[in-house]
């Protein structure tokens, strides 16, 4: 065997090396995610019956981790009768997950359980009003995430305003 024939195979070798290498990363990204595991972190503001004095000015991080279990925590500041109030809440779930098409995953929670943090002073019925608007009942909330890009998704529900939410790294 000839050296210049042994160098070829090994430069073949060498770049079919560098190919898999290079492109393990995307493909990696292009998998689907079995059991939907996601998180993304939106911004949002919301009026409700009186609109100058119930609203809520928050950051919403959505989180949905392996094995149905995920959480949804809400920091920012309501505006009502008593006043200007700073908001900090934390809902845990559990949830389901469907992969509608490439770009699209539903998102069903079954129930979840709200708890306020203990700096929260904001009143319990405008983060009711909140979650009401993202669902139609305590149990029934469907999440519909549309892929945008690599960093951000479209996330509705049946109720809810249209999030645009920026993906983050799953812990």
């Amino acid at each position: 065997m000839s050296v210049k024939h042994h160098c070829g195979k090994l430069f073949f070798f060498a770049a079919l090396f560098m190919l898999i290498f290079t492109s393990l990363p995307i493909a990696w990204r292009m998998l689907p995610i079995r059991d939907g595991a996601m998180s993304c972190s939106t911004k949002a503001i919301m009026h409700f019956e009186d609109t100058k004095m119930q609203s809520v000015n928050a950051n919403i991080h959505f989180s949905f981790f392996g094995k149905g279990k995920g959480s949804i925590v809400v920091e920012g500041y309501t505006t009502s009768t008593e006043g200007y109030l700073y908001l900090q809440r934390y809902v845990q779930f559990d949830y389901t997950s469907e992969r509608i098409s490439p770009l699209e995953r539903y998102y069903r929670v079954k129930s979840w359980q709200a708890s306020k943090s203990s700096i929260d002073q904001s009143p319990d019925v405008i983060f009711d009003y909140f979650m009401r608007e993202m669902s139609d009942s305590h149990d029934g909330l469907l999440l519909k995430a549309q892929k945008m890009n690599d960093k951000t998704l479209l996330l509705s529900s049946l109720n809810s305003p249209l999030y645009i939410c920026a993906l983050k790294p799953i812990r």
